[in-house]
């Protein structure tokens, strides 16, 4: 039977062998030099310009643990250090990012009990990642962020959690060019939606493909979300007032972040079926048929 003193030492051998992996730079660098090649010690040297002597005392040691094989003078991962060696990176690359917005995760309500992406961090090269926080100068920049990304063109998924005071213009700007929007929303905003689709007045045809929302009730909405070709804006709910917070929002072309995005938004919309067309309810008020 598994017990909690097994758990404590599978614990103890993964803080050793991060260990072993992480306290020596050499070390370090020879595996993630090996991970995608096999290569002599000829060539090693030559990527990383350490001296002979280092990279063979490292390598022997690597070898004499099992996470490198030798091969006629090659050398390469086994297949258990590749692994170990991307969730290494992929746990060093998640600590950038807390320390980054500490304060961001810490202050905002994001658990849901529905949706078990919430509860994973993506892995987010913080270089392609930036917190828009509003100021004196503008202080709707949060919002104008998350309102400019859901009026891209081409395939947008959003998750909406406050209402915006501009609906009508957005539907408007949306109708007029080609985009794929998708959005759920807590079921008032759908019928404030509704309400500024039905008067929306225009003789031309419309240009957008589709914009579909899914109403949800009773299923609380901690995210306000937006996915677009290209980039993700996130917004979160307070922690102590349980409101959203307009003030700062997250934004990221990071590729792994939008995938995460697209995760959560399907999440989301698997719990419950069915999409309102608000295109089709604008064309066939306006006889567009």
């Amino acid at each position: 039977m598994y017990t909690l003193d097994d758990e404590y030492n599978y614990i103890d051998i993964i803080k050793k062998e991060l260990k072993f992996l992480t306290n020596s730079k050499v070390r370090l660098k020879l595996l993630i030099c090996l991970y995608d090649s096999e290569l002599t010690v000829k060539e090693l040297h030559e990527k990383t310009n350490l001296n002979y002597s280092s990279i063979t005392n490292n390598l022997n040691k690597l070898e004499e643990f099992e996470y490198i094989n030798k091969n006629n003078e090659k050398y390469t991962l086994t297949t258990s250090t590749k692994m170990k060696l991307v969730n290494l990176l992929y746990f060093n690359n998640n600590l950038d990012f807390i320390y980054e917005y500490v304060d961001f995760i810490n202050n905002h309500q994001v658990e849901n009990d529905n949706i078990d992406s919430l509860a994973t961090l993506p892995y987010v090269n913080i270089d392609n990642s930036q917190l828009i926080q509003a100021d004196n100068i503008n202080p709707f920049l949060a919002t104008e962020t998350i309102e400019q990304t859901m009026m891209r063109e081409g395939l947008v998924k959003a998750i909406c959690i406050y209402l915006h005071p501009n609906c009508s213009d957005m539907i408007a700007f949306m109708m007029n060019q080609k985009s794929e929007f998708e959005v759920i929303v807590p079921l008032d905003f759908a019928q404030y939606i509704i309400q500024h689709a039905n008067n929306y007045k225009t003789d031309k045809p419309l240009e957008n493909i589709c914009f579909n929302i899914k109403p949800l009730r009773k299923i609380p909405l901690n995210i306000a979300l937006v996915v677009s070709e290209n980039e993700i804006v996130v917004g979160l709910v307070k922690k102590d007032s349980g409101l959203f917070n307009k003030n700062c929002v997250l934004r990221s072309e990071d590729e792994n972040a939008r995938r995460w995005g697209l995760r959560v938004f399907r999440e989301y919309e698997s719990l419950k079926r069915g999409y309102i067309d608000i295109r089709e309810l604008i064309s066939k008020n306006n006889n567009l048929e």
